[in-house]
C-alpha cells in the first residue's frame, strides 16, 4: 500500500508523541520537530508509510538519545503478563484452540504507540474474541500450520508479545518448530530481544532479531541471518499493521498477516472497518 494524504497528520502525531516520551520540549524539541517535519515534507506518496516513519524515528532517536519508549514497553509487558491468565482462559474456552490462539495474538495488537496515545486493552480482548474472523482465511491458515515444517513468527510490539505466547504455546503443542523474530534495535514500542525475554518468549520458541530498526519488515535492511530464516520458512506469521504495509506487496503465499485495523487508510485498502480483526494470507 502507498502513503495517503491522511498519513501526514499521523506522521506529525508520531513526532510529538515520541518527543513527549523522550521528555524533549522547548527550543530543542521545536528544532527536532522541524527537522523531522522536513522528512515528512519530502516523503514520497509512492512509498509505504512505514518507510517514512522509519526515517522519522531514526532522526528522533539520534536527536533525543536512547530509547524514548523504554518505560512504556516495560509497563505494557507487565500489564499484558498480568492479563495473560485471563486471556489464556478465553482462548482455551474456544472449541478450536488454534483459533483461540489467533484471536489472543490479535488482541494484543492494539498496544501500538505509533498510532495511539491511550490503550484500552480490556476492550481489545473482548472485541478480538467476538468480532468476525474470516473463515476461509482461518481454514487456509490451519492447513498451512499443519503442513509447515518450520515457522517464522514476526513479532510487533512489546506487551503484545506476551499475548503472542498463547498462540505460540498452541503451536508448541502441535509440535511445530518456531523461530520468533523481533527488531534489531529500538523503534517506537516495537519488541526487541530484551523485551521478548522479559515477556517470557524463550519458553516457546527460538528467538532472533532481524538486524534492522525499520518499522515493519524492510527486507533490504535486515541481517543475512534473518533473511536466511525468512527464505527457508514454510510459513511466516506476520503480526501487526506495519508488517502488513511492508510485506503485502510481495504476494508471498507463505505469509499470513494477523492484526487489528487501526487507521482509515488500511481499512479502505482492505475494504474493512477501523477496529476490525484481520487474518489474511499474503497471496
Amino acid at each position: 500500500m502507498k502513503t495517503d494524504l491522511e498519513c501526514l497528520p499521523c506522521f506529525f502525531g508520531q513526532i510529538t508523541r515520541t518527543l513527549n516520551h523522550a521528555g524533549v520540549n522547548g527550543d530543542r524539541g521545536r528544532g527536532i520537530a522541524r527537522r523531522a517535519g522536513e522528512i515528512v515534507a519530502g516523503a514520497s506518496l509512492d512509498e509505504v508509510p512505514a518507510r517514512t516513519s522509519t526515517l522519522i524515528h531514526r532522526l528522533l532517536r539520534a536527536e533525543s538519545g536512547g530509547d524514548p519508549y523504554r518505560e512504556v514497553k516495560t509497563t505494557y509487558n507487565r500489564i499484558a503478563l498480568d492479563l495473560l491468565p485471563e486471556l489464556t482462559q478465553l482462548a482455551s474456552g474456544m472449541p478450536d484452540r488454534l483459533e483461540g490462539g489467533v484471536r489472543a495474538a490479535i488482541a494484543g495488537n492494539v498496544i501500538d504507540f505509533g498510532i495511539y496515545d491511550h490503550i484500552d486493552l480490556q476492550r481489545s480482548i473482548q472485541e478480538s474474541f467476538h468480532l468476525e474472523l474470516s473463515r476461509g482465511s482461518f481454514d487456509a491458515f490451519r492447513q498451512a500450520v499443519e503442513s509447515a515444517g518450520s515457522i517464522l513468527y514476526l513479532c510487533d510490539n512489546a506487551g503484545e508479545i506476551a499475548f503472542d505466547r498463547v498462540l505460540l504455546r498452541t503451536l508448541q503443542e502441535m509440535k511445530k518448530s518456531v523461530i520468533v523474530a523481533v527488531k534489531g534495535a529500538p523503534v517506537i514500542n516495537d519488541a526487541t530481544l530484551d523485551d521478548a525475554a522479559e515477556a517470557g518468549m524463550t519458553e516457546y520458541a527460538e528467538l532472533m532479531d532481524n538486524g534492522s530498526d525499520g518499522i515493519g519488515t524492510l527486507l533490504e535492511s535486515c541481517s543475512e541471518r534473518f533473511l536466511h530464516a525468512y527464505r527457508s520458512a514454510d510459513l511466516i506469521i506476520s503480526k501487526g499493521q506495519a508488517n502488513y504495509e511492508t510485506l503485502e506487496q510481495t504476494g508471498d503465499p507463505r505469509l499470513f498477516f494477523l492484526f487489528k485495523v487501526k487507521c482509515p487508510v488500511v481499512a479502505r485498502a482492505l475494504g474493512r472497518e477501523n477496529g476490525d480483526i484481520v487474518l489474511k494470507q499474503g497471496a
